[in-house]
């Protein structure tokens, strides 16, 4: 039926293992195909890559730790941490279909629900380096798929049916139909569920409180009313439900330790309603998304017999709506024959973040943002481009512990000149800004909690500068990245527990300094691919002295960590074979009686089946963490409370095997 279709499976695959490298081959438009998976490009690569869905992810970590100043925190699917340089989700701007998923909800549980499966893309900004986005420490935008993305060759309607097993321990199963229902409307409907069993870490002990089950439907409908322009309207339901372990951000020994084998039955939900709007002509292209984006936690605590605050002895709920508004275009013109882009913007949130214990309602806060942008990008020469930016921040807070407003006026300057075709060098430079933060939702100390009459907002300033190198020899390519960066936080606000007068104390603890510097590079030659990376940084509070504390008052430094993947595709069995290793050293920047942050290394490999006579079946095997390793993410809970380890193991090995037919 599709007669050329093992030769450009071979290439896809290929061209997505070596970062899009062949990907420059001609193909003629009927030879295309789509293969499911989520590309993953970041700043502190030269590449850009696609997992292939190869990976297998069920939790955010599976996607992301192999990026340069990247890691993922947490093992429980109700805590999934993004980090960056040591900067955790509330110092990030976290989008998903361009709704903000920003939210400070509750310090054992995660603030994002998201499907690793759905995601067609993952844009990571590693540091704040431009006024487009807010964040101390970057940004990440997420982006599902939709019917557009999945339809092949000449096809109108489509579906693909997957089928998932980790033997520790897991199970998954989705569906997703999608086509062209007229010339100008698609629609596409998704349904996952992934069914979790108690896992066992590197030493064979099991855990407790992470047996459950997750949800995800995502339903779009696209009008595309004339070429380069199209509306969309998306409707994603997350559903996470389980008897889990109070502090699902600690191993199930702390929690034995704290609470004995009591388990709360739990339900963790999110609803996302987007509405867009995207241009894409040749000088002008944007999108306007109109959103509200809800979370939910439900615990029964009442079940809690042994040591636990006595008001929370109920059914509680915590919830955070983001209702917001964002604005992004880029255009290209010209002034005296020198060529611009200028991207220009806005960004409106109305976070509301409310409580109720045992049925009765305890408080409503919120918090408004708003921010305008510009951004223009002047190329001086065809090798050498200025890029100024200024950026307006307003943030209004409306809390019971206070009503504050602080605004700032923030601006950008970089440069980039490819002093060759293949070396290229830059330089950033980015003032920060960022108010106090709600306290949690769900934490039941607000009427308790102060905000100081002396504070102020977190400023600072991002600098950076690096190289990147690509170079295409044949079959062979080249590519490297390195950047050395320094971030100032002055006046860092600090939420803490005053044991002494029982209350929260939200004020300024001082400056602090994160330096640091992330290395990639990759080798392609024919059907092989390689990718090694470094990334090393040091978090200090310069006012105090030691460490930067982060939200769990560790220190923020994550350790110098190396990733390497590998990737080979065997054209006469049509299957592709990789291995991913992850090498983290030892932390002894840490808090003072801390013990250390100790290193690990853990690898993976997989095998993905593409069979030449049956091309729209792919079948996926793998070992995740194959010598067993006993270890903890440097992004994750460590360190001790009462008497009790907190640290959070990572699953010990785990075999993994799944098939997909896409009809």
């Amino acid at each position: 039926m599709y007669p050329n279709k093992k030769s450009v499976v071979c290439l896809a695959i290929t061209s997505v293992l070596s970062g899009g490298v062949f990907a420059q081959q001609e193909e003629s438009p009927q030879e295309q195909v789509v293969v499911w998976g989520t590309k993953v490009s970041s700043n502190s690569e030269s590449l850009t890559t696609d997992d292939l869905s190869v990976k297998q992810a069920d939790h955010m970590s599976d996607l992301l730790r192999d990026i340069p100043g990247v890691d993922v925190g947490g093992t429980h699917s109700v805590n999934q941490r993004i980090n960056i340089r040591g900067l955790g989700e509330s110092d990030l701007d976290i989008r998903l279909d361009g709704a903000s998923q920003h939210a400070n909800m509750f310090h054992h549980i995660g603030s994002l629900t998201l499907n690793p499966d759905i995601l067609k893309s993952a844009d990571i900004q590693v540091g704040n380096n431009s006024v487009v986005s807010g964040g101390l420490g970057g940004a990440v935008y997420f982006e599902t798929k939709n019917a557009k993305d999945l339809l092949r060759y000449d096809e109108s309607f489509g579906a693909r049916v997957f089928a998932g097993y980790a033997s520790n321990a897991n199970q998954q199963g989705s569906v997703t139909v999608y086509g062209q229902l007229s010339d100008k409307v698609d629609a596409m409907i998704y349904g996952q569920q992934i069914s979790r069993d108690n896992f066992e870490d590197g030493k064979g002990d099991e855990t407790i409180g992470a047996d459950g089950d997750t949800y995800n439907v995502l339903g779009k409908i696209g009008f595309e009313p004339a070429l380069g322009h199209r509306f969309q309207l998306s409707y994603d339901v997350y559903r996470d439900k389980g008897d889990y372990s109070p502090r699902p951000d600690m191993a199930g020994s702390a929690n034995l330790t704290l609470t004995g084998d009591e388990l709360v039955p739990t339900k963790y939900d999110r609803d996302t309603i987007t509405g867009s709007y995207e241009l894409d002509t040749e000088h002008h292209k944007g999108k306007i998304t109109l959103y509200s984006s809800e979370t939910e936690i439900d615990r029964d605590e009442s079940v809690i017999t042994s040591r636990w605050a006595t008001v929370r002895h109920s059914r509680n709920t915590a919830t955070n709506r983001n209702i917001g508004a964002n604005i992004k275009f880029q255009s290209d013109y010209q002034v005296a024959s020198l060529n611009n882009q200028v991207t220009y913007g806005a960004d409106y949130i109305d976070q509301t973040s409310e409580s109720a214990y045992g049925g009765s309602k305890f408080m409503e806060e919120s918090a408004i943002s708003t921010a305008l942008f510009a951004e223009n990008k002047l190329y001086v020469t065809d090798a050498w481009s200025v890029t100024a930016g200024l950026r307006f921040d307003d943030f209004e807070r409306k809390a019971v512990t206070s009503d504050n407003s602080f605004d700032d006026v923030t601006w950008s300057l970089g440069t980039e000149w490819d002093v060759t075709k293949d070396w290229t060098l830059f330089a950033n430079a980015r003032s920060l800004f960022k108010g106090p933060e709600l306290l949690e939702t769900f934490v039941r100390y607000q009427d308790v909690a102060y905000l100081a009459d002396d504070i102020k907002a977190e400023t600072g300033l991002n600098t950076q500068a690096g190289v990147r190198f690509d170079k295409k020899l044949n079959d062979h390519f080249l590519g490297m990245n390195i950047t050395l960066f320094k971030t100032q936080i002055d006046d860092y606000i600090s939420t803490d527990w005053d044991n002494a007068t029982s209350t929260y104390r939200i004020r300024n603890a001082g400056d602090m300094e994160i330096k640091g510097l992330e290395v990639s590079a990759t080798y392609a030659y024919d059907m092989f691919s390689s990718k090694l990376s470094y990334a090393r940084s040091e978090a200090n509070d310069v006012t105090n002295g030691g460490p930067m504390p982060n939200s769990y008052g560790s220190s923020a430094d994550m350790g110098d960590s190396f990733a390497l993947t590998l990737g080979y595709q065997a054209d006469s069995i049509d299957t592709m074979f990789g291995w991913t290793s992850i090498v983290v050293l030892d932390e002894d920047n840490v808090m003072t009686g801390a013990d250390i942050k100790q290193g690990y290394d853990v690898h993976n490999m997989h095998a993905q089946w593409i069979p030449h006579q049956i091309p729209d079946l792919i079948v996926t095997v793998g070992i995740e963490n194959i010598f067993d390793e006993l270890y903890v993410s440097h992004a994750s809970r460590l360190g001790t409370a009462r008497g009790a380890t907190t640290d959070d193991y990572e699953p010990g090995r785990s075999y993994k095997i799944s098939a997909a037919y896409q009809f």
